[in-house]
Order: C-alpha cells, then structure tokens, then sequence
C-alpha cells in the first residue's frame, strides 16, 4: 500500500489540492491484515480509519460497554465523530476478512478539509449517502458470543470462565460457523479485555461486555 495513491482513491481526500493530500501522505498509517487478525492501528486516540477493501470490525469501549461497527470497502470509522466533534478514543480491530486500510489523524484531515470547499462538498455527499449504514449484527461472531455465555459459569464470587475452553473447532461446530471464525472472536475478546487465557481456561473478565457482543 502507498498512502499517496490511497488518498486518491478515498473521496474526501481525492477532492483535496495536491500538496495538502503530501502532507496527509506522510502521516498516513497503511494497515493490512488477513482474515481473523487482529491490529493495534486504532491504539491511538483520535484517528480516522479508511477501508481499502475488505472488512473490519471496530469495537469500543466506554463507560463499562463495549460497541462494535462493522466497516467495508469504502468506509470510514471514526470520521462521523471527528466531525461531530467528539474525536474517537482507542478501539481495537479485527479483520473480518483480508483487509487493508489507511489510518489518517482526525485533526489534520479535519483542517484540510476545511480548508478545501471541493473536500468539503465530497464530505457532505458521503454522508448523505451513507452516514447511517450499518452492518447487521447478528452474524458468525455474535453466534459465537452467545455460546460462550452459555458455557459460563461462576469462578468465586464475582468471576466466570468457560473451563476448560473447547477446541475451536467444537466451538464452531456448536455456534454453527467456520472454525477460523471462532478463533477470530476468542482473539478479539481477549485482544478487548473481555476475557483472559487461563489454559485450558477462558476466563470471562467483564461478562457484561460480552453480553453486549452477543447482542
């Protein structure tokens, strides 16, 4: 991947003059990633995350709950925010197939496209178009999700674990999904803080977390 023509094929930075889509460039992150993995792109408070293609998931967490979003080719997570002004804090990503994406810090993409009124309409038209698209939810990982609340039980008096885990492939088989797909949601717990590897053990560390991924 190579920021400069990444920024060319994203509408709102395609619109910008050429020098300030330069200066974008070179703060610009490319992330890729394969089916099931996980990234640390989205770490960093205040930054805007482009898919290039493929898909993501962008899970937060605020005020003891977590939320996820589900974002193709095309999409923009965090920029809704940014330009409500309420610049988006740390999220964690999971591919949910082969994906790569560019990573641009909200505050300056925000200033150049201020200051571009071509930048500025393209911005408009994307979210009239799109603004309140949204992935379904119920989907492979959900399924997942819910099994693993099933399988729970107590662990003292405030704790829950699923001891000892089953084999992905049994988890799979039971949730009805491929067997990539369960460990893809058994990584992405564990990557949020919702679970912790105890082997053989998975111990849930905020169920209530993983109540509101299980929808």
């Amino acid at each position: 991947m190579a920021p400069a023509s990444d920024l060319m094929a994203i509408d709102v930075t395609a619109a910008l003059p050429a020098r300030a889509r330069e200066r974008l460039a070179a703060l610009a992150r490319p992330v890729e990633l394969a089916a099931g993995e996980t990234s640390d792109a989205l770490a960093e408070a205040g930054l805007v995350l482009f898919v290039m293609s493929g898909a993501l998931r962008v899970s937060t967490s605020a005020g003891g709950k977590i939320a996820f979003q589900d974002y193709r080719t095309g999409g923009a997570a965090g920029l809704v925010e940014a330009v409500s002004g309420a610049p988006p804090g740390p999220r964690a990503v999971l591919a949910l197939e082969a994906a790569a994406a560019l990573a641009l810090p909200a505050a300056p993409l925000l200033a150049a496209i201020a200051s571009s009124a071509p930048a500025a309409f393209a911005l408009a038209q994307r979210f009239a178009k799109d603004v309140n698209a949204r992935e379904p939810s119920d989907d492979p990982l959900q399924r997942i999700f819910r099994d693993l609340l099933r399988a729970a039980r107590p662990l003292g008096e405030a704790g829950w674990t699923v001891d000892p885990l089953p084999r992905h492939r049994d988890i799979a088989e039971r949730a009805g999904v491929a067997e990539e797909a369960a460990a893809s949601a058994i990584a992405h717990l564990v990557r949020l803080g919702v679970a912790r590897r105890r082997y053989p053990a998975l111990d849930i560390e905020d169920r209530d977390a993983l109540k509101a991924l299980a929808g």
